[in-house]
């Protein structure tokens, strides 16, 4: 089955492998009752995905303290790569950046604040996380954001943040923090593109539903 898999990895390339087969790969080997693909789907189907500690993945048949180390340093190193690619010197959409962030912070556990910051042609400069945590007014100032933008000549901003429950509503907090944001950006001539909410799967607009 390994045979068969790296064949494939190097005939078609990794990304045609299917989740299990790639977590196959990392582990190596089944045991006498289960083929390694058969073990792996397991794992993604018991654990509803691959949120698990080295605890739990050596609960399974077949997974010793080397497999389970494997798969959790790949599981992270997956996160970290996620982590640093950025949209710089793109020429983006606001789709396009609210995809990007869907996969940069759509999981995160804690809410985090990302400002992109664009020139007169869409080309992205830079992207910042501004914060973590709640966002309202009492703890994000639009200075935050704004310190940046002027500090690389931005001319456009999009500001988005996540919500670990999946919500795709805006709060009152949130439209009132655009609101202040909005008013900020249009005393120094900076546009305000749109605030986006970022899920797991989607994210939501701001400007879309007339809400800035």
């Amino acid at each position: 089955m390994m045979i068969n898999l790296r064949e494939k990895i190097l005939a078609h390339g990794v990304s045609t492998l299917k989740n299990e087969e790639l977590l196959a790969v990392i582990i190596g080997n089944g045991t006498k009752n289960n083929s390694v693909v058969d073990l792996s789907k397991k794992i993604i189907c018991d654990s509803g995905g691959l949120n698990l500690s080295l605890r739990q993945l050596m609960s399974f048949n077949g997974i010793g303290v080397a497999q389970a180390c494997k798969v959790l340093a790949a599981i992270e190193l997956g996160s970290r790569k996620i982590q640093s690619d950025t949209l710089s010197e793109k020429v983006v959409s606001v789709d396009d950046v609210g995809q990007h962030l869907i996969n940069k912070i759509g999981n995160t556990p804690q809410e985090k604040l990302v400002a992109v910051y664009l020139n007169n042609s869409y080309h992205v400069i830079d992207e910042r996380v501004i914060f973590i945590g709640t966002v309202d007014q009492a703890t994000v100032h639009p200075r935050d954001i704004l310190r940046e933008a002027i500090s690389m000549s931005a001319t456009q901003i999009i500001v988005a943040h996540n919500h670990p429950n999946g919500s795709l509503m805006f709060s009152t907090n949130d439209q009132d923090f655009s609101l202040r944001l909005k008013k900020s950006c249009q005393l120094i001539g900076i546009n305000l593109i749109d605030h986006l909410i970022i899920t797991k799967k989607t994210y939501s607009s701001l400007k879309t539903l007339n809400l800035i």
